[in-house]
């Protein structure tokens, strides 16, 4: 089966690193296009979870979500690949990736088995497992 658009939920772990090498080799043999995507989601407390109310800490997020992407687009485009970037500020994570595919047609989501919410679950992240039970598209869990 050759994938042609394919979409890497990114979080910074070396669980998404793992999964982004792996889209990156899939895009390479199936002359693919890579799109990466990151949500934002704010700052933490707990009384209120995920909250939007501190933009300096969505700019920080923001600006540390770039660099790590930044590195990755070099990588991609060193290796021919296209790739797209796409950082959103979300509350639901799984909600934004799942809208995400649907909305560019990703007929491929490569993730990470567990990112920065992964112990959560002991088998497979919540996020993740999330996305595998909703979205239509295939998916590739990457460990």
């Amino acid at each position: 089966m050759v994938f042609k658009n394919i979409l890497v939920p990114y979080d910074g772990t070396s669980f998404s690193n793992r999964a982004f090498q792996k889209a990156l080799d899939l895009a390479k043999k199936d002359d693919s296009k890579i799109t990466i995507f990151t949500v934002i989601e704010g700052e933490y407390s707990a009384i209120l979870g995920y909250s939007k109310i501190n933009p300096q800490i969505i700019k920080k997020q923001q600006s540390a979500a770039k660099k790590y992407i930044y590195k990755l687009e070099s990588t991609a485009k060193n290796s021919n690949v296209p790739i797209s970037v796409k950082i959103k500020q979300g509350t639901s994570i799984v909600k934004e990736i799942i809208n995400f595919a649907k909305s560019k047609k990703s007929d491929l989501i490569v993730m990470g088995s567990h990112g920065r919410s992964g112990m959560n679950k002991l088998i497979l992240g919540s996020v993740t497992n999330g996305v595998v039970q909703q979205v239509r598209c295939s998916v590739m869990v990457v460990k």
